[in-house]
């Protein structure tokens, strides 16, 4: 397509694969050409709200998630922006719970294509999307804005929004083509959502250098995990204490309880009062599809869409869990990966935790091939086999566990992984 004139689809999946289509490049950091097409938008029904920008190398859906849930819970508007999505498009823009609709994403893109124009730029899809997701919330405001970075932060489309308040959920080794090789590079990419006199909430104890010495320039304010607010894990329950008191007897979350407290301690920094049996009872209710979520019980089927070695280093936690517990004997594991991932470490570090790897060639250009992933492996210790797809991987560690009983299947590497698997046993009932 030409131009916007020749494009008349009323398809989703038309329009996805056109916004795809107008920029050179898939990832393109900057935010040039956001402001561009943003002059000309009135975003002023946005900084109405409270903004919370949420950035780390694992655990920001988690995170924007439960605090968009309590905040709910306690009778606040809110407003939620994540990426990527599992099955479905809409799944990234919520309006107070709501998916939006097929229709509202028809008309958002049509405006933001008009301005585009306009504006004689091209964007990235992630750039054209947001942009869209803005002008959704701009027709429906709300008490609370939260918003999850792409990339990195300081050069990611959501920044040019101001948050009030900062969460950096963790920094390690990723995407490191364009944020650079170490926690020093990327922590200062990722600490460019924290504004002048700001709040931040850095969750682990390990803060970089980079990230710190930002803080002190910006004459902000730092909450830190270890420091500021803490928490400790039993086998049952965990215990959060910061400096409004403790709520003890917390049921474990299906996300990491490192991430329940996050949200915890930003509550208390935005000033919203949670009763302690109120926030044992939505965190045990909390659901994260695609967070170590089991989808089959027989086999048992867990699906995580985990995709580097800190996220697989949870994934073990928990695998390592039902096991002590006698709910599973042994694991075997599908795994389908993007080729820009530290892939070598994250599946040696599974394959000495599994009986079995069944690995999957992953679509597109930056799908990595099961080959490949085949051929980073040193572990020894575990039957290795490879796949066209995700599809045939599945179906062959289906049959495998059901020959073997007491076998549990994860699925993990990627969005794409979980997302074909989900799709996979929702075709089949």
């Amino acid at each position: 397509m030409d131009s916007f004139e020749q494009f008349s689809s009323q398809s989703l999946d038309d329009w996805l694969s056109y916004l795809e289509s107008i920029h050179s490049r898939s990832i393109d950091p900057g935010l040039d050409r956001m402001n561009a097409v943003a002059e000309r938008m009135d975003l002023t029904p946005l900084k109405k709200s409270v903004i919370v920008t949420v950035t780390g190398t694992n655990g920001k859906g988690s995170v924007t998630n439960l605090l968009a849930a309590f905040l709910m819970d306690a009778g606040f508007s809110c407003n939620l922006y994540n990426s990527p999505h599992l099955l479905k498009f809409n799944e990234r823009i919520t309006v107070n719970g709501r998916m939006v609709s097929d229709e509202e994403l028809f008309s958002a893109f049509e405006y933001i294509e008009m301005l585009r124009l306009e504006s004689g730029v091209t964007l990235t899809f992630f750039e054209f999307t947001t942009l869209a997701a803005f002008h959704i919330f701009c027709l429906n405001p709300s008490d609370y804005l939260i918003l999850e970075v792409g990339m990195g932060g300081r050069y990611d489309s959501v920044n040019i929004l101001d948050a009030s308040l900062a969460i950096i959920t963790n920094v390690a080794l990723d995407h490191m083509h364009f944020l650079g090789d170490t926690r020093e590079e990327i922590g200062y990419q990722k600490v460019g959502i924290l504004k002048k006199g700001g709040k931040l909430i850095y969750g682990e104890e390990n803060i970089p250098g980079s990230v710190e010495r930002e803080v002190q320039t910006l004459g902000a304010e730092c909450i830190l995990a270890g420091r500021d607010y803490t928490y400790s894990v039993s086998d049952t329950d965990f215990e959060f204490r910061d400096g409004s008191g403790t709520v003890s007897s917390i049921p474990l979350p299906v996300i990491p309880p490192g991430n329940a407290a996050m949200v915890l301690s930003a509550l208390h920094v935005l000033g919203v009062e949670v009763e302690p049996q109120r926030i044992r009872d939505i965190i045990a209710g909390f659901c994260m599809p695609g967070r170590f979520q089991k989808i089959l019980n027989d086999p048992p089927v867990y699906v995580d869409v985990g995709h580097n070695p800190h996220a697989f280093r949870y994934l073990i936690e928990r695998m390592r869990r039902l096991r002590a517990r006698s709910e599973v004997s042994r694991f075997t594991a599908v795994v389908g990966m993007l080729r820009d991932k530290d892939y070598s470490a994250a599946l040696n570090m599974l394959a000495a935790e599994v009986s079995a790897l069944f690995l999957a060639s992953l679509p597109g250009s930056r799908g990595e091939t099961a080959d490949n992933l085949a051929g980073a492996l040193s572990v020894q210790n575990c039957a290795v086999s490879r796949y066209n797809n995700v599809d045939e991987a599945f179906e062959a560690a289906l049959r495998d566990a059901e020959l073997k009983g007491g076998t549990a299947v994860l699925v993990a590497g990627s969005f794409l992984t979980a997302s074909a698997v989900m799709s996979h046993i929702a075709s089949d009932q």
